[in-house]
C-alpha cells in the first residue's frame, strides 16, 4: 500500500483534477444545445486524457532528477514529487512507469472512434512526451510553458469537443476558440509562475526554462500583459460569437484572483519566503477560470435537464477539483512555509 501511495505521488495525482475540467468542458460547449451526449466516448477520452497526463509527470520526475534534487525549497506544487530525490522509488521505477503509461496512452488512441480524434491523441501524447524527454524536451528550451498550454487547454478541450461532434458548424468553433483563448493564455502565464519557484536550479543545471532564458524582469512583465489580454479576449467571445453571457460573466469573475497573482509575482519574484504561496494561487486561479467557464455552459442548458444524470456527470469535474482542493489545502497548509519543509520531506520518507 505504501509502494502505491508513493507511485501516486509520484505520478502526481493530485493535479489529475485539472485535466478533466478542460476535457469537460470541451464537450460542455459541443453539446450545450440540446445535442447528444455519447457516454462511452467520453468516459473512452478521458480515461485516455488521464493515462496521457500522469504520463507527462512520469517522464517529468525522471528527467527532472537534476533540478529537483537541488531544489532545497519545494512546495506542494512545484520541485517535483520528492518521491525520487528522497529515494522512495527508483528513477528507473519513473521510467517503467512512463512506458507503461504511454503503451495504455497509444492503446486507447487507437480506440478513439475517428481518425481526428486519433490525430489528436496523437498529437497530444507526442507533446506530452516532448515536455520533458530528449530529443524535443521542450522545457528546458523555453517551450514548456507554450506546450503545456497546447495539450492542457488546446489539444484536451478539442478531444472532448470532437468526440461529442466530429462535424461542428462555424457558430460552435467559433465559441469553442473564442473561450479557450483566455483559458490557454492564463495557462501561459501560470505555467511561467511554477518555473519562477524553480528558476536557480533549473538555471544551476542549464533547464532553460522561460524564465530562465528571458529573465525575471521580461518574465514579470510577459505575465502582467498575459493576464491584461486573457480578460480583455473575453471581449471578442462577447462581440462575435454566441458564448452564453453567463459564462463571460463567470469567466470574468475570476479577474480578481488573477490580477491578484500577478501584483504577488511583481512584489515578491526575490524573495522565495514570501512567494512560496503564489504557484499554489496561480495554479488555483487557473483551475477556477476553467471552472466557472464550465460551470457557464452547465447552468446555460435548459432548467429541466440542470439536474439530470448526463449534468451531473459534466459537473463531475467541479465535484472533484472542489474535494482535491480542500483536501490538499487543509492537508499542506502548513508546508506553506519553507520552515516546515522539512517536517513534509520526513513525512514523505515515512510512507
Amino acid at each position: 500500500m505504501n509502494k502505491l501511495t508513493s507511485i501516486l505521488s509520484l505520478g502526481r495525482i493530485k493535479f489529475l483534477c485539472y485535466s478533466p475540467i478542460l476535457y469537460t468542458l470541451g464537450a460542455a460547449i459541443a453539446t450545450f444545445q440540446n445535442e447528444k451526449f455519447n457516454i462511452l466516448y467520453f468516459i473512452l477520452g478521458q480515461i485516455t486524457v488521464w493515462i496521457t497526463h500522469m504520463m507527462t509527470h512520469f517522464y517529468n520526475e525522471y528527467y527532472d532528477f537534476d533540478t529537483d534534487s537541488l531544489n532545497e525549497n519545494p512546495s506542494p506544487w512545484t520541485g517535483g514529487s520528492r518521491i525520487l530525490p528522497q529515494g522512495i522509488l527508483s528513477s528507473q521505477t519513473s521510467m517503467r512507469l512512463a512506458i507503461i503509461t504511454t503503451i495504455l496512452s497509444l492503446g486507447f488512441s487507437l480506440l478513439m472512434p475517428s481518425f481526428s480524434t486519433r490525430i489528436i491523441c496523437w498529437v497530444s501524447l507526442i507533446l506530452s512526451w516532448g515536455y520533458s524527454a530528449p530529443p524535443l524536451a521542450l522545457s528546458r528550451k523555453g517551450l514548456g510553458e507554450l506546450d503545456t498550454a497546447i495539450v492542457l487547454n488546446i489539444l484536451t478541450p478539442l478531444l472532448g469537443f470532437v468526440l461529442q461532434n466530429d462535424s461542428p458548424n462555424i457558430e460552435r468553433v467559433k465559441i469553442f476558440l473564442l473561450v479557450i483563448l483566455p483559458l490557454s493564455i492564463i495557462e501561459y502565464i501560470r505555467m511561467m509562475v511554477m518555473n519562477v519557484a524553480d528558476i536557480k536550479c533549473d538555471a544551476a543545471v542549464g533547464k532553460e526554462t522561460l524564465s530562465v532564458k528571458i529573465g525575471m524582469d521580461k518574465t514579470v512583465k510577459i505575465h502582467a500583459a498575459g493576464m491584461v489580454i486573457a480578460y480583455l479576449s473575453l471581449a471578442l467571445a462577447y462581440q462575435y460569437s454566441e458564448v452564453p453571457l453567463i459564462v463571460i460573466l463567470l469567466i470574468l469573475s475570476t479577474a480578481p484572483l488573477g490580477f491578484l497573482t500577478t501584483l504577488w509575482v511583481y512584489k515578491y519574484w526575490q524573495d522565495s519566503q514570501k512567494f512560496f504561496p503564489v504557484p499554489f494561487w496561480a495554479s488555483t486561479h487557473n483551475a477556477l477560470a476553467a471552472l466557472s467557464a464550465l460551470l457557464g455552459f452547465i447552468i446555460s442548458q435548459p432548467l429541466e435537464k440542470l439536474f439530470s444524470p448526463l449534468t451531473q456527470l459534466q459537473a463531475f469535474p467541479i465535484y472533484l477539483y472542489l474535494a482535491v482542493f480542500l483536501y490538499f489545502y487543509f492537508k499542506s497548509r502548513r508546508s506553506y512555509s519553507p520552515n516546515s519543509v522539512e517536517v513534509e520531506n520526513q513525512k514523505i520518507q515515512s510512507l
